[in-house]
Parts: structure tokens; sequence; C-alpha cells
């Protein structure tokens, strides 16, 4: 690359695409957790999503992923579709509409489950296995993927069934961040676009769910053997 085009992306007249940013993290010598951070940042360079920021990221954009580094703890409520962090790449390629999503997702689940400090819990609902995402090859899968999740000693999957009271948590998903030094923040996804809220008096009413979701939900051993009691009848669904 030429130290004209190095100059513009320094100037912001010019956006650095993912491929570049991972030539110039190889020059550099830049690894592990900090290449990255440094390509979630290029995979969400988007005109079309908002105020540009830095490197053309829109702010709430950054701002999200910027709880998802930081944050010790990730608690994600998903009742309609696996998760991105847990999706594989044939599921994402289902619900993405751009390559480069995919991509993101891969490298987000990379930085997450690298870094040991973190804890991460999912609470899902029953549509999001239902729901057949790309067909039983696709969801055998994604479903093994998540029976290997449960493995890992920094994540919890644990399944809230159809049928159950009303609770707050219906209303929708989020990903409840909490970070070191302040009062945590909850993510709310729409097609397209993000809210990130951090009011105080907001982040506490989710936690209250959060307090809810585990009452409801299933133990990981419970949902395991739900997991593997899918998993057995989409395997006849192959055969």
């Amino acid at each position: 690359m030429s130290h004209a085009t190095v100059s513009r992306w320094l100037d912001g007249s010019l956006l650095p695409t993912v491929d570049q940013t991972k030539a110039l993290a190889d020059s550099l010598g830049i690894t592990g957790q900090a290449r990255a951070d440094l390509l979630q940042v290029a995979e969400w360079v988007n005109p079309n999503r908002g105020t540009r920021g830095l490197f053309g990221i829109s702010d709430r954009a950054a701002d999200a992923l910027m709880a998802e580094h930081r944050a010790t703890t990730i608690v994600e409520w998903s009742p309609l579709r696996i998760p991105d962090l847990l999706q594989t790449d044939a599921y994402a390629r289902r619900i993405t509409d751009e390559t480069s999503g995919v991509t993101s997702k891969a490298e987000r689940q990379k930085a997450l489950f690298e870094d040991t400090r973190k804890k991460y819990e999912v609470f899902l609902g029953l549509p999001a296995l239902t729901w057949r995402v790309g067909g039983a090859n696709v969801m055998t899968q994604q479903v093994e993927r998540l029976i290997d999740t449960l493995d890992r000693q920094s994540a919890v999957v644990r399944l809230v069934l159809d049928g159950s009271d009303w609770h707050d948590g219906q209303l929708g998903a989020f990903v409840l961040y909490d970070c070191e030094g302040d009062d945590g923040a909850v993510l709310i996804q729409h097609l397209g676009a993000a809210t990130l809220l951090t009011d105080r008096a907001l982040v506490r009413r989710y936690r209250r769910v959060h307090a809810e979701l585990e009452r409801l939900a299933l133990t990981p051993e419970e949902t395991r053997q739900r997991l593997d009691a899918l998993l057995r009848e989409l395997s006849t669904t192959l055969s």
C-alpha cells in the first residue's frame, strides 16, 4: 500500500477495507486481542450505519463494540435466534446480508473465547431452536456448536421454554454488559441499527429481567439434554 493511501486513511478521506486492515496488521506484527479489536472496527466500517466516527464506524456501533470488549460478564437473552457470538458460519450466512458481517462475528467469537477473564451467559428461547434456519444440516452444526459451548468454563447456555407466565424479557432480546468501573450497559439491536442504554435506572430494570430469566431457565444440564434430543431428531431427518 502506498504512502498516499495511508495518508488518506489518517485524514479520514478514505476508509481502509477489511483486507487492507488485515494486511496492515500483518505487516506491523499486530496479533492476538489487538488484531481482533482492529478487525472488529474494520468490519463495522459502513457509511450507512449512522454518524461517522472513528474510521467511519458509527458512534453507537463503536460504543457497543467497546462495551463488548471491556465487559467482564456478558448476559444475553435471545428468544428467537442463535446469538451472534454462538453462530456457526453457515447459520450466520443465512441471516446476514453481507459476507463481511459473517467475518465480523467470527472475529468477535474468537476474541470472546480467547479472553478467559470474561464470562458469557446466554438465555435461549425455544423458537431459536425450532425455527430451522438453513435446514436440518445447518441446524445440526449449530446445535453441535451450542453443545460444545456448554463444555467451556467461561460460557453458560440455558434454555427458556415456552408457556411461562409473562415476564419483561418477552418484550425482546438484549445484551447486558457488566464492566469494571461503571454501572454497565444494555444493547438492544434493531434491523440495521442498535441502541446502547447506559442509564442506571434502565440497566437496573434489565438486571431484574436477568434475575427472572435465571428463575425460569432450565439448568445447563437440562439444557444439554434438550440439545442432545434435538441433535438426535435432526440426525433422523438427515438419514
